[in-house]
């Protein structure tokens, strides 16, 4: 059995000194679920999704209930045990080490479990850079988690105390530096903001705080400058008023908020659609990171099984109950399978150590 993951003591000190620093994108995911997700997410963690009398099947999740990542898993879970009433899917949250020590127990098991794990982005990125820049210990191999099918396929938002502009935001990270919630340092949403501010020769120091709704508080309460997380955490409170979407990391602008005037369209950070506060001249399409998660499957499993959790997936994107959910949340319809799955994955990494670099000046 491997030892468990250490604490992220080595990535937070490194926040505080990286040149362009100062969330496993699941961490900037924590906060509460939107629509009906949210009343599946309060329910017991370890009843059944659906009440089928099949073969269980148990899907691993690696963050308190109530926030996306467990959401989205309950989500899946329920629609997967209508489609497939002849197996029987439960959520088992597994917290501990922003998605390590979950990863860690399921690379323990046997090639020839029947368990899933919902296996984001976020963790691989770590994983990677873990192993490539010793930023923290990694104590398991992401090769031995093969991802199946992507659920969940998320937009980054950087959000801001009303009336707060971006040219704002970049003046202040020039001068003097901005202080970040969402994820702890080195999680997906750092590294998509921090490869950004870097390029515009600005600092970047991540404050960590235990889940979405203590990361939207930070924002509001004034403890840090800007929040970066889903579109779902930040759904209510720009119809409320009380924060704004100030740009998306994408290379398309997002729509889809609704503020007190009425929609708010986000600019992002590429093409047409980036914001007039950046610089012309310079590619920030870096800093537009793969983000959300897998089902996923141990490395070596029966091809057979490999096929029928694939098909099950199809199935359960294929039902309204969970496309039109996940268009209600704002998250993307987006799906890959298989070797697709793995390669969308692969890609992202790959960037993720790209954005490293360039925000900890090793470029």
């Amino acid at each position: 059995m491997k030892k468990r993951v250490l604490a992220l003591a080595m990535a937070a000190a490194m926040a505080v000194s990286l040149a362009g620093c100062g969330n496993s994108g699941s961490g900037a995911a924590e906060t509460k679920a939107a629509s009906d997700g949210q009343t599946e997410a309060a329910a017991d963690a370890n009843a059944p999704a659906a009440g089928g009398s099949g073969q269980t099947i148990k899907l691993i999740c690696p963050y308190g209930v109530g926030g996306t990542a467990d959401a989205i898993a309950r989500k899946y879970a329920l629609v997967a045990g209508k489609v497939h009433p002849e197996y029987n899917f439960i959520v088992e949250n597994m917290t501990g080490g922003d998605g390590f020590s979950a990863a860690n127990w399921y690379t323990d098991q046997d090639p020839s479990t029947k368990d899933l794990l919902m296996f984001g982005c976020g963790v691989a990125y770590r994983h990677d850079l873990g192993k490539a820049y010793q930023t923290e210990v990694v104590d398991f191999d992401r090769n031995d988690i093969y991802p199946v099918a992507l659920v969940d396929d998320r937009t980054w938002i950087m959000y801001a105390k009303p009336d707060t502009s971006l040219a704002e935001i970049l003046e202040k990270s020039k001068t003097g530096g901005i202080k970040m919630s969402g994820g702890n340092p080195l999680s997906d949403p750092h590294l998509a903001l921090g490869s950004l501010i870097a390029q515009e020769g600005g600092k970047v120091m991540v404050v960590p705080y235990d889940g979405g709704a203590a990361q939207k508080k930070g924002l509001t309460d004034g403890e840090v400058d800007v929040f970066v997380g889903t579109t779902q955490a930040g759904q209510e409170d720009v119809e409320a008023g009380t924060m704004v979407p100030v740009l998306a990391f994408s290379d398309k602008k997002f729509e889809g908020f609704v503020g007190p005037n009425g929609p708010v369209e986000v600019p992002g950070i590429a093409g047409d659609a980036k914001d007039p506060a950046l610089n012309a001249d310079t590619d920030y399409s870096g800093s537009i990171l793969p983000a959300g998660g897998f089902i996923a499957v141990r490395t070596g499993a029966d091809q057979a099984w490999i096929d029928e959790i694939a098909q099950i997936s199809k199935d359960v994107w294929a039902a309204p109950e969970y496309s039109d959910w996940i268009a209600e949340i704002m998250l993307n319809k987006s799906e890959a399978y298989g070797d697709d799955a793995k390669a969308y994955l692969e890609g992202g990494c790959a960037k993720a150590l790209t954005a490293f670099e360039t925000l900890s000046g090793q470029q």
